[in-house]
């Protein structure tokens, strides 16, 4: 995998630790939303120090696409909750967050059928 693509995917996950971010500005801080945005932090966190693992993957080490795609469809699951559990209001912000990590999902799955 290339220099750019790798710091390109970096970005987006990132960005995804912006949006969950942006959302727990935004989403009443009930104690149910605050361990669901919790949760979905510590997983989008997660997925990051898994994809460094894997993008440095050497023979025989842990840290594999199909781990860093895990992590990222853990993240929707756990984003998907927060949406059924809150008002349709922050659908917007909570459907960006769902959406960027059906991206990397994506992303992921591809590079997975390349190798």
């Amino acid at each position: 995998m290339s220099i750019e693509v790798s710091h390109y995917i970096e970005r987006r996950i990132i960005n995804l630790l912006l949006f969950a971010m942006e959302l727990k500005k935004e989403v009443p801080l009930t104690n149910v939303n605050f361990v669901l945005i919790n949760q979905i932090t510590r997983t989008i966190k997660s997925l990051e120090q898994i994809y460094k693992k894997a993008r440095e993957k050497r023979e025989g080490e842990e840290g594999t696409m199909e781990d860093v795609r895990k992590e990222a469809q853990d993240t929707r699951y756990w984003v998907r909750i927060l949406k059924e559990t809150n008002n349709s209001r922050f659908y917007k912000l909570i459907d960006e967050l769902e959406d960027e990590s059906e991206e990397l999902i994506r992303i992921f799955s591809r590079i997975i059928s390349m190798n």
